[in-house]
């Protein structure tokens, strides 16, 4: 009896080790997988910044060595607690620019002086027409720009040569490949126009790749080519180590600036190539897996462009970007009803399109617009070496131009045309300008034109030589 007993006193022990193992592997199981869920719904990291979505506060903190390279130290407050982490080296794998889901995006508020609150690590809005600069924060502080940098692969590309040719992908496109592709493969055949649509549009690091290579030999040939321009356009503070803009093999070595992004983004809207190729909002391309007649269809992840999910009225360009180590960056453009040109730039950004929204709409608020003076609209001027001596010129200039509020009083106008004009003269021959100018930066130039036909009656001899006399004059 005792022997039965105790019999079954183990039997019960060895059942309650069993269960009780049971319960510990199925506890442990599910905590794996609420971690494995955690972490997949989680934001890519953000370069140096932080953002706690349950409380909305950000802190950033940035810091530039001489050399270049950069560290990136980032802050996030929570209700219950505070943890800061320094990092100098990107996650291994970046992330698809097309996977990537904005925070929510919230109004942006202003500050008490009226200026933009934004969320941004670095801002710049600049206008086009002039250059200047009509708000910033930290735009001349150094930061990774991830893909962002296509704008200078896409604007070389297109200077090149012929953007229709057909490029042949070799082994040496494939180097330093990861994030966002379009799958291209040696041996594919694509054209540079379709490459530069791709880098634009979907962000194919890929397609910039090879884009470079094509133009340059080899990617470093394309990459020195990219900083030499860098500087033609005067962007002193950058660098660049990749066509496609990916940082994670650069060891701090690329980098730029919201203010020189700006003026690569001003150069590059001023090539209608570019400026068509920008403004897609879908578009098809065509290679080795995707022939005629169907093609591959892109579609923008440029959700300012208008008409889109976050569209600003008169947004007509220009690039996203998004890296582990940069955060998520626009360079965006602006042609208003008003007549500005704006371009708009802010990288390492959560709130990016409302942040470019609310900096449009400051920028617009500071301008006012002016009536052009009438009194130009036509009179004659004297012809050298015609078969009349006087011919018609006119100017139809716009009706207003835009000032900053601050500097209506400041405004000079002048009509610039030489005394005399040369003969022969077709009609439509520009001869001269209206300006209008503030400090000596152009804010308005209408051109005076001539209505006529003058013909030569000298067969040029007679203006070759008051011209060389005039010439020799000024020496």
């Amino acid at each position: 009896m005792n022997s039965l007993y105790n019999n079954s006193k183990g039997n019960i022990k060895n059942l309650l080790r069993q269960t009780a193992a049971l319960i510990i592997s199925a506890l442990m199981v599910t905590a794996f997988a609420f971690s494995a869920s955690a972490e997949r719904n989680t934001l890519p990291a953000s370069g140096n910044s932080a953002y706690d979505m349950r409380t909305s506060k950000r802190t950033t903190s940035t810091t530039a060595s001489q050399n270049g390279s950069t560290t990136f130290s980032t802050t996030s407050t929570t209700s219950s607690e505070t943890s800061t982490t320094t990092t100098t080296r990107p996650k291994v794998g970046e992330v698809n620019e097309n996977d990537v889901e904005d925070a929510v995006q919230t109004a942006t508020e202003l500050n008490e002086d009226g200026t933009p609150k934004i969320t941004a690590g670095s801002a710049v809005i600049m206008d086009c027409d002039t250059g200047m600069v009509l708000y910033g924060v930290n735009e001349n502080q150094k930061r990774p720009m991830a893909s962002t940098t296509k704008i200078m692969t896409c604007i070389l590309a297109l200077e090149s040569g012929d953007i229709g040719r057909t490029v042949t992908v070799t082994e040496d496109c494939m180097q330093l490949l990861d994030g966002t592709q379009i799958g291209l493969k040696p041996g594919y055949k694509i054209t540079m126009h379709d490459l530069c649509v791709a880098m634009m549009m979907y962000s194919g690091n890929d397609a910039a790749n090879t884009a470079a290579v094509a133009v340059s030999g080899s990617i470093s040939a394309f990459v020195s080519l990219m900083n030499e321009k860098a500087t033609q356009l005067g962007m002193l503070n950058t660098h660049f180590d990749t066509p496609s803009g990916l940082d994670q093999f650069s060891d701090g070595a690329h980098y730029s600036t919201a203010y020189d992004m700006a003026l690569l983004g001003r150069y590059a809207m001023q090539n209608s190539d570019f400026r068509a190729i920008v403004g897609f909002k879908a578009r098809n391309i065509y290679y080795d897996e995707f022939p005629m007649p169907k093609g591959r269809m892109l579609v923008t992840h440029n959700y300012l462009l208008e008409g889109q999910q976050y569209g600003y009225e008169g947004c007509d360009g220009i690039k996203t970007g998004v890296t582990n180590l940069a955060g998520q960056c626009l360079v965006s453009h602006v042609t208003s009803k008003e007549g500005l040109h704006l371009v708009c730039v802010t990288l390492n950004n959560l709130n990016r399109w409302n942040d470019h929204k609310t900096l449009y709409n400051y920028a617009k608020s500071l301008y006012e617009q002016v009536n052009v003076d009438p009194d130009v609209s036509s009179f004659d001027s004297t012809i050298v070496g015609g078969n009349r001596k006087r011919v018609h010129v006119e100017c139809r200039p716009a009706a207003t131009f835009n000032v900053l509020k601050t500097q209506t009083k400041d405004v000079v106008r002048e009509v610039v045309c030489d005394e005399f004009i040369y003969a022969p003269v077709c009609k439509g021959d520009v001869v001269g300008h209206l300006r209008y100018s503030v400090n000596g930066i152009v804010l308005a130039d209408y051109p005076i034109t001539a209505t006529e036909d003058i013909r030569s009656v000298t067969n040029g001899w007679f203006t070759d030589y008051i011209k060389a006399i005039e010439e020799r004059s000024r020496k």
